[in-house]
């Protein structure tokens, strides 16, 4: 587990990159945690390594070890499962990007950048500003006071109709389903 003080932070980036389940949730409190588990054949190689760049705190799966994969039939089964467990203050932006990765949001953002190469993404919560795009996976949202804007090329597309507000979501996937409710309170 890492514990950042958020002050001079306005975003937390993820490398998703090897990420199996990324979880992401808003508090009160004015600190960035982050949480990891690392499993599979190369699981104890790697760790969620995090650096501060100018207002972005920057996180992504790093080999700890040297070490060279074998070639061979058999690697590939031996994979790694990392998992990345985010609480960050309220407010504040996110940005996602992911080969393999679903993503579970839930909170108060500033704004959200999603891109999921092969995973869902599910979001509770709201954001000013919001794009959110995935593949072949679906997108299920639930907020309040936002613009939907949808683009789904053969997946279903559901959401409210009578749905206004200042927050603009730009909602896309190439055959995923994309799924929004309102919240009512």
């Amino acid at each position: 587990m890492q514990t950042f003080s958020s002050d001079g932070i306005l975003e937390v980036k993820v490398n998703g990159y090897q990420i199996f389940n990324i979880s992401v949730t808003t508090s009160k409190s004015s600190q960035i945690v982050l949480k990891s588990i690392s499993d599979g054949e190369y699981g104890n190689q790697f760790q969620v390594v995090s650096e501060v760049k100018g207002k972005q705190l920057q996180v992504a799966l790093s080999r700890t070890v040297p070490y060279e994969t074998p070639d061979d039939k058999r690697n590939a089964h031996k994979v790694i499962a990392a998992e990345l467990q985010i609480t960050m203050p309220e407010n504040l932006s996110l940005a996602i990007k992911s080969d393999v990765g679903s993503a579970t949001i839930k909170g108060l953002y500033n704004e959200l950048k999603i891109n999921l190469a092969q995973g869902s993404c599910t979001v509770d919560g709201m954001a000013r500003l919001a794009t959110i795009k995935t593949t072949d996976e679906p997108i299920f949202v639930i907020t309040k006071d936002a613009i939907i804007s949808t683009d789904s090329k053969s997946g279903l597309v559901d959401f409210p109709s009578d749905m206004l507000g200042l927050n603009l979501w730009r909602l896309t996937t190439i055959s995923g389903d994309i799924t929004v409710k309102k919240r009512e309170n």
